[in-house]
């Protein structure tokens, strides 16, 4: 068959644009005009108003009486992360915890009984937002601790285990608490001591976004000089709030976290106990009147990064 002559593609094409454009332009003319907006009376713009008004007051009211008590970075005195580990193995310390009007950060541990449980409820009211983590199990100088209650159930990344290993581990965890935006230790005194290990961990990390927070279980750790080799943003915890449980001790380490907090932003680690669901029912509000602010944990690393920066 005889082709078609090149010269005569671009009229022919030429052509069929002009009459899509015509029909076009015809079906316009032709289409009816669009109905008259609706009518609205003084009575109906007087209803809208109060509905309006009466959803401003439930607003300003909630937050009065069940938001958040928060202090704008810049007016703070002070900046405080509170991060609450060992979470998803019990729910009446979680709820108290869960209930304090302070943005606190929950770490869960990927093997609890209650993990799935906790992160639906961390995530259920989008107007008292609460960061979750990763709580990752790592070996510790003692192994028999891994073996221990409720640490059996937990699968735990092992010194000395291959790259590969390590990383399908934590890719493991990490699928069973799915909105962590970071990863802290559970225990890891011996594994966040190896610098291989912690080597593999990191690039898995960052290229899911996410941070990581060293609980520095050991003065040894690598957790921090990894994560900064890998261009991995980064924080290390300042103080344990609950080394000694009792009540006084707690109380204590939460005047000592204000302190310095007042110099610089610190990272707090509690665990839920009484003691602690007590020490900061009535503390955090008495840090806040001091204007000491506590923030998400990602909020202190967004200004870490920002002074590092400059």
């Amino acid at each position: 068959m005889a082709s078609v002559p090149e010269s005569r593609e671009p009229a022919a094409l030429r052509w069929s644009l002009a009459v899509w454009g015509l029909a076009a332009a015809l079906l316009l003319l032709l289409a009816p005009p669009p109905p008259p907006p609706p009518v609205t009376s003084a009575e109906d713009e007087a209803i809208f108003q109060r509905n309006v008004d009466q959803t401003v007051e439930k607003t300003r009211r909630w937050q009065l009486e069940r938001g958040d008590e928060t202090l704008e970075w810049d007016q703070a005195r002070g900046h405080l992360a509170v991060v609450i580990d060992d979470v998803g193995r019990e729910l009446h310390l979680f709820e108290q915890l869960h209930a304090l009007r302070f943005p606190l950060t929950f770490s869960v541990l990927p093997g609890a009984v209650y993990a799935p449980g906790v992160q639906l409820r961390l995530r259920a009211d989008r107007r008292r937002p609460r960061e979750i983590l990763l709580h990752l199990p790592c070996e510790p100088e003692d192994p028999a601790k891994m073996a221990e209650g409720a640490e059996s159930g937990e699968r735990f990344l092992r010194a000395g285990e291959p790259p590969a290993q390590l990383q399908d581990a934590l890719a493991e965890a990490l699928g069973r608490v799915p909105g962590a935006v970071g990863v802290n230790n559970h225990m890891g005194s011996r594994l966040t001591a190896e610098r291989a290990a912690m080597d593999a961990l990191m690039p898995v990390l960052r290229a899911r976004g996410l941070y990581f927070l060293d609980s520095r279980t050991t003065p040894r750790s690598q957790g921090l000089a990894a994560a900064e080799a890998a261009g991995l943003p980064a924080l290390g915890r300042d103080i344990f709030l609950d080394v000694d449980p009792s009540p006084a001790a707690v109380l204590a380490q939460l005047e000592l976290a204000a302190e310095r907090a007042e110099q610089r932003p610190v990272v707090v680690i509690a665990h839920p106990s009484p003691a602690v669901v007590e020490t900061l029912r009535e503390g955090l509000p008495r840090l806040r009147a001091r204007g000491i602010g506590v923030y998400p944990l990602s909020e202190l690393l967004a200004h870490q990064l920002a002074r590092n920066s400059e």
